[in-house]
């Protein structure tokens, strides 16, 4: 008998092998009928963008996140998530305002 391979894998097949990204999408639109929720385009990548955003949002530095996202240059993430960099950098200015007007 075959010993199954143990990964440290998040998604593994019943074969021990990395599922394609369809199969995964496929498992996530399943798993999102179920709960009722229906998004259109949405798929697993989505999810990488939501918590990116989260990141953004409780004003986690650019840096980090990019090391997080294993981006080996930071322009990457900076062209990728300008959407969002923009978004929050109005937020930010606020912060800096406001911290220069307290000294």
């Amino acid at each position: 008998m075959k010993e199954k391979h143990i990964s440290n894998m998040v998604f593994m097949t019943q074969f021990g092998t990395i599922p394609t990204s369809n199969a995964v999408n496929k498992m996530l639109r399943q798993l999102l009928d179920k709960l009722g929720i229906h998004r259109e385009n949405f798929h697993f990548h989505s999810l990488r963008h939501s918590h990116i955003a989260l990141l953004l949002a409780k004003g986690v530095d650019i840096y980090p996140i990019s090391k997080r996202l294993g981006h080996s240059d930071i322009r990457t993430t900076m062209n990728t998530y300008a959407y969002l960099i923009d978004e929050y950098k109005g937020k930010t200015d606020d912060k800096i305002v406001n911290a220069l007007n307290q000294l």
